[in-house]
């Protein structure tokens, strides 16, 4: 059985139904008393992440109990500067609650 491939993107889905992909590489690890990383524009709540590579498909989930499939590979590859492209309509008072990821 062959190994998974190694990630290579941080997924972030916003509660809005917004993501993008980001190169694990722009993400510098940081050391204490930093403030981190800004991945998520500001006025925008995060609704999941996960760490992917180029193929398999993400789950999202929202609040209401709605479930969406999307391939990886359609999700926008973008700096951590992006807002990132819509993969989920919501309806009025629905949000994301988390991301899963499937394995091809």
């Amino acid at each position: 059985m062959p190994f998974p491939q190694r990630p290579r993107y941080l997924l972030v889905v916003t509660q809005d139904g917004h993501a993008k992909r980001t190169p694990i590489d722009e993400i510098k690890p940081r050391r204490r008393g930093t403030k981190g990383v800004m991945v998520v524009q500001q006025g925008h709540r995060l609704g999941g992440v996960a760490l992917v590579g180029d193929d398999g498909d993400v789950l999202v989930v929202t609040q209401k109990g709605r479930v969406v499939r999307v391939a990886v590979k359609e999700i926008a590859v973008l700096s951590r500067a992006g807002r990132g492209g819509r993969v989920v309509l919501l309806e009025k008072g629905d949000q994301v609650v988390a991301v899963l990821t499937l394995t091809p």
